[in-house]
């Protein structure tokens, strides 16, 4: 895959609002899918299919105790959207 192609996947997964929704709410503390569904309102099948997708690219960390797994942030999303725009630039200069 092409880096332009690599960095509008890497975006897709913030242009949902859905997950930015998720990301605000682990943005403020932990969270149980229980709870993520509770506060967005969405069903929990909704809320583990997008946690599951943020897992994979590293964006949320997953925390089990006991019968329970909580969420949090594993990367600042600040630092980590001006890393994927200086990438794309970075390709996009190579590519120019």
């Amino acid at each position: 895959m092409r880096p332009v192609e690599e960095s509008a996947k890497r975006f897709q997964l913030l242009a949902d609002p859905i997950r930015l929704r998720i990301l605000l709410r682990l943005e403020e503390q932990e969270q149980c899918v229980g709870d993520l569904t509770e506060a967005l309102g969405i069903s929990q099948p909704q809320v583990s299919y997008h946690l599951r997708l943020m897992l994979a690219q590293g964006i949320i960390q997953r925390r089990s105790e006991g019968p329970w797994c909580y969420y949090s942030l594993a990367i600042d999303i600040r630092q980590w959207v001006e890393e994927q725009c200086k990438l794309l630039l970075n390709s996009s200069a190579r590519a120019g």
